[in-house]
């Protein structure tokens, strides 16, 4: 039996990448059952992403993850309860024999203090792959000067003798590296499972190839999402080609952000959430995506606004970091990458003054097989061996 939880994030955030992984998970394990375990509202999404019926997907509610939702950097022992509790309720209620592997869709530093501890008092769990994602960013930041907190921050948890049991999962080969880079002990237990892509959102057929070019911002209208880059880029060629180029955010912006600098869009910014037909509307819409991505948090995190390009064939001008290198050293082009925000504004000017059908299509072609290489499908069977070669106790 495989018991899969998120006990970090609620509601809508994380859903179609959750969604996507348990998918893989099933995938890899046809004769597996498998139960998921989150908060009501984020279960009822994966339900809805999922299905479940022909996968032998349970889902289970588990406690809110409400208080200190996003704060992860925080030490926190009532979370720790929490997070403590949600597996053992888990455990107890599987049939009594079964070996069981879990698979943390994403975890705090607490959460895997948690599973370490349970791991230790039951021999039945053969094996735990703990998700890492944004919140490894944490290992290079700012740490508590109280020595409990720093016993139990993310890069004590990363760093301890967690057992041959316990392996980190992070989402690309890039990530690895550098997570290797800054902890080698840490890299020496990373695994890699790619973010999947959700092939079943895909139906909208493409915009035509013409004018106005339509140029888009994937997420929240954040500075590590290169917002202030995309807006500067979008007054200048605002300024220079006027309708001929519109550009989006296909996402969100806090309430307390200025207004003054979203005007140039030719979308209001939403406040709130985005529903995810609304976002998918919007992005397929688009002829191109810009990745103006912070280097200094993207060097640690995957982005799922690059999954969404993948699977939506929208090509990608973005700036030449490893998680996109990498990308375009398998497959080819798929857009271009720059090296400075200068360099991103010539290139968008050049694909509007001398468009490019064929140059088009051959870069939709390469995120053709991007995009199939992230197929829940084509992952299932990496992740199987990958399973039975690290933990070969549990089947």
């Amino acid at each position: 039996m495989i018991l899969i939880f998120e006990m970090t994030w609620r509601a809508r955030a994380h859903v179609p990448g959750n969604a996507a992984t348990i998918d893989t998970i099933a995938r890899a394990f046809p004769e597996q059952e498998i139960r998921v375990f989150a908060e009501a509202e984020h279960l009822s999404g994966l339900r809805a992403l999922l299905g479940g019926g022909a996968k032998k997907i349970a889902f289970f509610p588990a406690a809110d993850p409400a208080y200190l939702q996003g704060k992860t950097h925080i030490v926190s022992a009532r979370r720790f309860a929490r997070e403590f509790a949600t597996l053992r309720q888990a455990l107890a209620g599987a049939p009594a024999g079964e070996n069981l592997f879990l698979f943390l869709l994403s975890a705090t530093s607490t959460a895997i203090f948690a599973v370490a501890l349970l791991v230790r008092r039951a021999r039945r769990i053969k094996g735990v792959h703990i998700g890492l994602h944004g919140n490894l960013n944490e290992i290079t930041g700012w740490r508590s000067r109280n020595p409990l907190v720093r016993a139990f921050d993310l890069r004590a948890a990363l760093a301890a003798p967690l057992g041959k049991k316990l392996r980190f999962l992070v989402l690309e080969e890039a990530i690895r590296r550098e997570l290797a880079r800054i902890l080698p002990r840490a890299g020496a237990r990373a695994d890699v499972l790619s973010l999947p892509v959700n092939l079943g959102e895909v139906a909208s057929a493409p915009p035509p190839f013409a004018p106005p070019w339509r140029f888009g911002l994937i997420g929240q209208a954040t500075r590590d999402k290169g917002i202030e880059v995309f807006l500067e880029i979008a007054r200048r060629m605002k300024a220079r080609f006027g309708e001929r180029v519109e550009f989006y955010v296909i996402g969100m912006i806090r309430h307390d952000a200025d207004q003054a600098p979203f005007a140039v869009l030719a979308h209001p910014p939403d406040h709130g959430g985005l529903s995810r037909a609304d976002f998918t509307a919007r992005l397929a819409a688009m002829h191109y995506i810009l990745m103006p991505l912070a280097p200094s948090y993207y060097a640690l995190s995957a982005s799922g606004a690059v999954i969404d390009a993948v699977t939506w064939r929208k090509p990608m001008i973005g700036f030449r970091l490893p998680i996109l290198a990498d990308l375009f050293a398998r497959f080819g082009d798929l857009g271009r990458l720059v090296d400075s925000t200068d360099a991103m504004a010539d290139a968008v000017a050049d694909l509007v003054e001398t468009p490019d059908q064929a140059g088009y299509a051959a870069w939709q072609a390469a995120l053709s097989e991007a995009r199939a290489s992230r197929d829940p499908a084509a992952l299932a069977a990496g992740y199987a061996a990958l399973v039975a070669e690290k933990f070969p106790d549990f089947g």
